[in-house]
């Protein structure tokens, strides 16, 4: 219990990481776009995606010999697509149908289908930050995923990979429904919302170039380089007899 802990409150710490600045936008792209449920779908998909990539992905690749890197090319993907739907209002309009339609039976009312709007693009949304979110965790998250690798993935870790997922979920949500908040009280910006949409889907696509080219990483380390005192700060919740004390049991199960 004491390291599942420690990892939610590890979770909710990792949103402040200097690699979640160039995952920002794919964040903040939740704030735009039709459906009360996007934020709550955006979370969903980031949970159960960085759950399954985290303790799923290492055994994978043992098994396989795949390259480590096939979910950052997947998401790269991914996101170019998700961008390039956002661009172009009919082809957003003909996802969030299909989503709609996977999402709510067709015999339920109409008000439910609308209700719905929102969740299953949110839920792509997500998956994807949930892809590539592993280059942020901290020593918790690593040791899991180290154990992954080596196939020890039992019930603790299993506990404690989705308790990190949850920590972090719960900051990002906030954000992104003080974005939408925002946006609703500014008329300005309630009015411009179609070009503020626009603006989120090339920054996207702008975030799939970056992770295709590494540049992601490649900001990462110039960040931690030039404040090398921001990851001592950001993992000292993380550093501590108890934690290590629980790591090391968790090792030898």
């Amino acid at each position: 219990m004491i390291l599942i802990g420690f990892a939610f409150l590890a979770g909710i710490v990792t949103i402040a990481s200097p690699c979640i600045l160039p995952l920002l936008p794919i964040v903040l792209s939740g704030s735009t776009g039709a459906g009360k449920l996007r934020p709550f779908g955006i979370v969903t998909g980031f949970v159960l995606v960085f759950t399954l990539a985290t303790l799923g992905l290492s055994a994978l690749v043992r098994a396989t010999g795949v390259s480590p890197n096939v979910t950052r090319w997947i998401a790269v993907v991914v996101l170019a697509l998700f961008g390039i739907v956002m661009l172009v209002p009919k082809l957003t309009i003909l996802m969030e149908s299909f989503a709609s339609r996977l999402a709510t039976a067709g015999s339920r009312a109409q008000m439910a289908t609308r209700e719905a709007t929102g969740f299953g693009p949110g839920l792509v949304v997500g998956a994807t930050l949930g892809l590539v979110w592993t280059p942020c965790v901290g020593p918790i998250m690593a040791s899991v995923i180290t154990l992954a690798a080596t196939g020890a993935v039992g019930g603790v870790a299993v506990a404690v990979t989705v308790a990190y997922a949850l920590g972090t979920g719960l900051p990002m949500l906030g954000i992104i429904i003080g974005g939408r908040a925002l946006v609703g009280r500014l008329s300005g910006l309630k009015k411009a919302g179609g070009a503020i949409q626009r603006v989120f889907a090339t920054l996207m696509i702008l975030v799939a170039a970056a992770i295709a080219f590494n540049l992601d990483r490649d900001f990462q380390v110039w960040v931690l380089d030039t404040f090398p005192a921001l990851e001592r700060g950001i993992t000292a919740i993380e550093r501590n007899d108890l934690v290590e004390e629980e790591l090391d049991r968790l090792r030898v199960e």
